[in-house]
């Protein structure tokens, strides 16, 4: 092969791997500048219970049960609770729970948002969707949502 046939080879190849390199740039700045919210796994002790998601500004979506990712601005989320009544007693022997209203919230890039089912209360018109912690991301933000919201050591566990 000539010097000229093998310069045209790599340059040909070396374009070849740009689009694919800066399509890779462009997925990694799209997700540092999603939001994480974290939907599991809640804290029974404060009666605040996980939700999985299936609405997103009234939409049916399907998302991840422990959270997901979504773009910055204001949102609206609803879905189902899984309740443990171990932690947080019900006196009413009729229990009756209705619909509960949207949460809406304005997700801002650069924090991380915990939402839960807050069912503290007896009456159950008062249980709702709630952010019940908004930290900021740390520079390396895990993109599993395992073991979000856990405390690593007792002292931690103060809210």
């Amino acid at each position: 092969m000539t010097q000229a046939v093998k310069s045209l080879v790599l340059l040909v190849l070396m374009l070849a791997g740009l689009p694919a390199h800066a399509q890779l740039e462009t997925e990694l700045t799209e997700t540092e500048l999603m939001v994480r919210v974290v939907t599991g796994p809640g804290r029974p002790v404060d009666c605040l219970a996980p939700v999985s998601v299936t609405r997103i500004d009234g939409q049916l979506k399907t998302v991840p049960a422990q959270g997901f990712l979504i773009e910055p601005g204001v949102h609206t989320i609803n879905g189902r609770a899984t309740l443990d009544f171990e932690q947080c007693g019900i006196t009413d022997n009729q229990l009756q729970i209705g619909t509960t209203p949207d949460l809406e919230v304005n997700f801002e890039a650069g924090n991380t948002y915990y939402v839960a089912y807050d069912h503290k209360s007896q009456n159950t018109d008062d249980w709702n969707l709630v952010v019940w912690m908004v930290e900021p991301d740390k520079p390396s933000a895990p993109t599993s949502f395992l073991g979000a919201g856990q405390s690593n050591s007792p002292q931690d566990d103060t809210q």
